[in-house]
């Protein structure tokens, strides 16, 4: 039984046919894109527990699992608790991840350097001596939900409201906000064992001024992968077994500045962007099919993460993001042109023609993720060039809808 209908969970349900196994999907949304792929489903909430509790007895499920969003988290968790069933993740270990500020403690006390918070005392009664712009973010929220950039103080009793409507804790982070290199790590756990699985660079979207920055391109492997190494991973490794944490996948968001990497986030779960996709094609270790195994037998299979795990990828790769303005989209074109290229070996589209975007500053905002791996980088760039040329989303009135990509001489 599968939590959640978003199209990302696709990916797993293609990977459970291949394995033989029969998905459940179930979502209050009705036909939610993982609903009609799936052998069965239901319009259930992923948060209603007693209900799926029921709902997982009555069909005699064998294993429940979820990916990609947060709030499916704790109640996967307290469903397989209650049937008995494995969940690679804790209550406590999520609470210890998914609230931002307690991220920050945890890795604070391994030696991990965080953008630290700025202080409740000072937003709450001395706004105007806080050093602007600032970030302003739930505490819990994921997919830069409630986020917004502040640049002066005027405008933050505005922000604190917008990310507190969004904030099931009720809580807040209040960050600088940094202009730097921007880096995604992504994790496998097995055994206890944390191996960094791939590294990359991001260019982030900034033409939505107070808006949070989007990722629009994804390059690997990251330049900045020597200095993770030297200064990151033992104490990563130190602070997962303190967590617990024994088997499963993560991801953490960062900057690097004066030669630190400096964390904000992480995820214990299986990305948004779905990075296994180029950790599958780089070195054919598949996070997904991994989840799926542990959901149904407690086993974290098929793959030895010491033998396998390079981050340092062999070729050089990237994910092209599309990321639209707000309106209904018309027509789509250039996609098939695109999905023959041979750099481009998947094509994960989020957006259907007559569908309406209304979500600036959030990954809603997200068209499709193009995931391109070539053997040199000027066959990468090119690859590039062609998605610029020949993609095209148009509104009612013919105009494109496709934010600015990132410039290809950047890979």
């Amino acid at each position: 039984m599968l939590l959640g209908g978003h199209a990302l969970m696709a990916h797993v349900i293609e990977k459970a046919r291949e394995l033989g196994v029969y998905t459940i999907v179930t979502d209050y949304v009705p036909n939610a894109p993982a609903k009609r792929l799936a052998d069965e489903s239901y319009d259930i909430s992923t948060t209603d527990v007693d209900a799926l509790v029921r709902l997982a007895k009555e069909l005699g499920v064998d294993g429940v699992f979820t990916g990609y969003a947060d709030s499916n988290l704790v109640p996967c968790c307290e469903i397989c608790s209650r049937l008995g069933m494995p969940f690679y993740a804790t209550l406590k270990q999520l609470d210890q991840t998914m609230h931002k500020n307690h991220f920050k403690e945890l890795c604070k006390k391994h030696g991990i350097k965080v953008v630290d918070s700025i202080d409740a005392e000072m937003y709450l009664h001395h706004k105007e001596q806080i050093p602007y712009p600032v970030i302003v973010k739930p505490a819990d929220s994921y997919a830069s939900k409630g986020i917004s950039v502040c640049f002066n103080p005027d405008d933050l009793k505005a922000c604190m409201e917008k990310a507190l409507h969004v904030s099931a804790c009720k809580e807040i982070v209040i960050e600088k906000y940094i202009k730097a290199d921007d880096i995604y790590c992504y994790f496998t756990v097995q055994n206890g064992i944390v191996s960094l699985s791939a590294m990359a660079d991001r260019a982030l979207n900034e033409e939505q001024p107070g808006y949070a920055p989007q990722p629009v391109g994804y390059f690997f492997p990251s330049k900045y992968l020597n200095l993770y190494e030297r200064n990151v991973h033992d104490k990563l490794q130190h602070m997962i077994s303190d967590l617990g944490l024994l088997n499963g996948s993560f991801f953490m968001q960062g900057f690097v500045q004066d030669d630190e990497i400096l964390f904000f986030e992480m995820g214990l779960r299986l990305s948004g962007g779905a990075g296994y996709l180029q950790i599958r094609h780089q070195n054919q270790i598949d996070q997904v099919e991994m989840h799926i195994r542990y959901a149904l037998t407690g086993v974290f299979g098929n793959w030895s993460i010491e033998a396998y795990d390079k981050p340092d990828f062999a070729k050089p790769a990237c994910v092209v993001v599309i990321l639209l303005k707000n309106g209904r989209i018309s027509r789509i074109e250039g996609l098939e042109k695109i999905r023959r290229q041979k750099e481009v070996f998947h094509i994960l589209q989020m957006r259907q023609e007559g569908e309406t975007i209304n979500a600036k500053g959030t990954l809603n905002q997200v068209f499709a993720r193009i995931y391109l791996c070539a053997e040199h980088r000027v066959n990468l760039r090119n690859a590039v060039r062609l998605i610029g040329t020949e993609l095209k989303v148009l509104d009612e009135n013919g105009c494109s809808m496709i934010l600015n990509l990132f410039d290809p001489d950047q890979i």
